[in-house]
């Protein structure tokens, strides 16, 4: 079998080929590393905003600091000062504005390590506490949550267990207390005074509660006799009310009757009246005819008198007896 002739790589060829790869690799590098050193300078301007927030601790964190959202580079931390109280550290974060939409009043900024244990601090915003009533604008503030990393958790745990040491020594000296006679304390717990006192108080709540169950008892089959008794009080009570009812609709007519018998009875007075009237006329009448007759008799008796003392007509002018009886008492 005979092997083929390798063929010669011609360098000179190759030549020109190299040239324009590293021609193109160098002005990839000068070009990145221009557009980074004019965005250093701010001769390249990027659409940002700046946000605020103040921290309790800025450890690690410092100007250039990355700030991310979940991992995320959206910007950076361009100023640290402490407050004039001296109560947090004051900080000012530039974003992006391509990313304004997602930062909202709801969101809380804190310190974290984006890799490891042991990698760089940055700062995180976490947008995942649900959707706020306002996107955030230029100049606003961004709540601050502690610190998200190991050495947050030590701390916190060590003031765990300084809150704990100071639980248990206090334990220790009430025990100690305690275990003293010569103390208020310890006499109280040396004493027996208090625990029959105490056994006092049970057995009187003892009784108390016996008395109660007693109570208790005796309400239960008092409930029970009115569950019984009060449906059949209620049905007489229903009963009462609706003969009362209908008593109230038999008496309705009664007031209509009364007001036609009271005009029956003004009508009839009416007449009564009417007549009396009238029959006080005609006896108006009569009287006056009486008191005529009277006069007329009256005057006729007079002429009688004078003419029966004329001496022509004197023997023939009757007596009175010769009168009939009714001329006579007129007259």
């Amino acid at each position: 079998m005979a092997f083929q002739k390798i063929k010669q790589i011609n360098w000179m060829e190759m030549s020109g080929l190299l040239v324009g790869v590293v021609s193109t690799v160098a002005i990839m590098i000068f070009s990145l590393a221009l557009y980074h050193y004019l965005h250093d300078n701010n001769i390249i301007k990027v659409r940002e905003y700046r946000l605020y927030s103040t921290f309790e601790k800025a450890l690690g964190l410092g100007k250039g600091t990355h700030v991310q959202i979940n991992g995320v580079d959206i910007g950076q931390v361009t100023n640290t000062e402490i407050k004039p109280d001296g109560k947090g550290i004051h900080m000012e974060f530039t974003i992006r504005q391509e990313f304004q939409q997602l930062i909202t009043d709801s969101a809380i900024v804190y310190a974290i390590r984006d890799q490891n244990m042991i990698s760089a601090r940055v700062v995180n915003i976490d947008i995942t506490k649900g959707r706020g009533n306002k996107i955030l604008q230029n100049g606003d503030t961004l709540k601050a949550g502690p610190a998200q990393d190991i050495e947050t958790v030590v701390e916190t745990a060590n003031q765990i267990l300084g809150r704990v040491n100071h639980l248990i020594d206090a334990a220790d000296e009430l025990l100690a207390m305690a275990l003293d006679t010569g103390t208020t304390i310890g006499a109280v717990f040396g004493s027996r005074a208090l625990y029959d006192n105490i056994d006092r108080q049970l057995n009187r709540l003892n009784d108390i509660t016996l008395l109660s169950r007693s109570v208790l008892t005796k309400s239960s089959f008092l409930l029970d006799t009115m569950k019984t008794s009060v449906p059949t009080l209620m049905n007489r009570a229903n009963e009462v009310t609706n003969s009362i009812g209908n008593m109230l609709e038999d008496f309705k007519p009664l007031p209509n009757q009364v007001t036609s018998l009271l005009n029956s009875m003004d009508s009839t007075v009416g007449r009564v009246d009417n007549l009396v009237t009238d029959f006080s006329s005609v006896t108006t009448g009569l009287q006056d005819f009486m008191n005529t007759t009277e006069n007329t008799l009256q005057s006729a008796d007079d002429l009688m008198s004078g003419m029966s003392k004329m001496w022509l007509l004197r023997g023939n002018i009757p007596k009175h007896d010769s009168v009939p009886f009714v001329v006579e008492t007129l007259w």
